[in-house]
């Protein structure tokens, strides 16, 4: 049995939903209200201490880290096989997950939180009640950005500094996919499920010019879109 404790909206959390999307598996879903903070609660911490999605239960077997969880997915799973099957490819993608979880996915995080939490938490607490929240947070510069969000939010120039390296990584895709079809080489694989919802969350955010003076990277993104297990994962609403 497969269950999965995730968040609509999480970047992190897509990339596991896009991954068993495309393997075609049945999973219990268990939705995590970030926004009013249920991965706070002792229950989910006792599944994952660091008090962040998405955790992936297998049969009982606890995984919480989402490059990880889509490896061993694809390790119990194997068909259709979402790593190359040459061993140099396979090193490429791993430097893509690697690099992706190491970068763009802290990057988005200050644009994200200005655009979609700002508005829904800004003014509902107290300041001292939500360093209050932060507080009970494991991972502290989560916890920096999430009071950063509710209260005086983030300034331009920070802004601009996570966006340049959003850019970087966009200039590294364009590069890459000047020499082959995908991410690691012309096979699809984990390193195109990993980036599609960072390249994904540019867009929602009103960055999609970003993407498209790139136009391998544009052309990828659209290739993306294009594929159903996209369409379901990013679609997924909690009931």
């Amino acid at each position: 049995m497969l269950e999965l404790w995730h968040n609509a909206n999480s970047t992190c959390s897509q990339k596991v939903r896009i991954a068993l999307a495309e393997k075609g598996l049945n999973w219990t879903s268990h939705h995590v209200n970030l926004r009013t903070f249920e991965q706070l609660d002792a229950q989910f911490l006792a599944l994952n201490p660091a008090g962040m999605v998405p955790v992936l239960r297998h049969d009982g077997r606890v995984l919480r880290e989402s490059l990880v969880i889509n490896e061993y997915l694809d390790d119990v799973f194997p068909q259709p096989a979402l790593r190359p099957a040459d061993a140099y490819a396979r090193a490429r993608m791993r430097e893509w997950t690697l690099y992706i979880a190491e970068e763009p996915t802290w990057a988005i995080k200050a644009p994200s939180y200005q655009k979609n939490l700002r508005p829904v938490l800004a003014g509902t607490k107290s300041a001292e009640q939500f360093e209050a929240i932060a507080a009970r947070m494991p991972h502290r510069e989560n916890a920096r950005r999430w009071v950063r969000a509710a209260t005086d939010g983030f300034t331009r120039e920070e802004l601009d500094v996570e966006l340049a390296r959003l850019a970087r990584t966009l200039d590294r895709m364009q590069a890459a996919l000047d020499e082959h079809a995908w991410l690691a080489d012309q096979t699809y694989s984990l390193a195109d499920v990993d980036m599609a919802p960072f390249v994904h969350r540019l867009a929602a955010l009103g960055e999609g010019a970003m993407i498209e003076m790139r136009p391998r990277v544009a052309d990828w993104y659209a290739r993306m879109r294009a594929r159903p297990a996209f369409a379901r994962a990013m679609g997924f609403r909690p009931d």
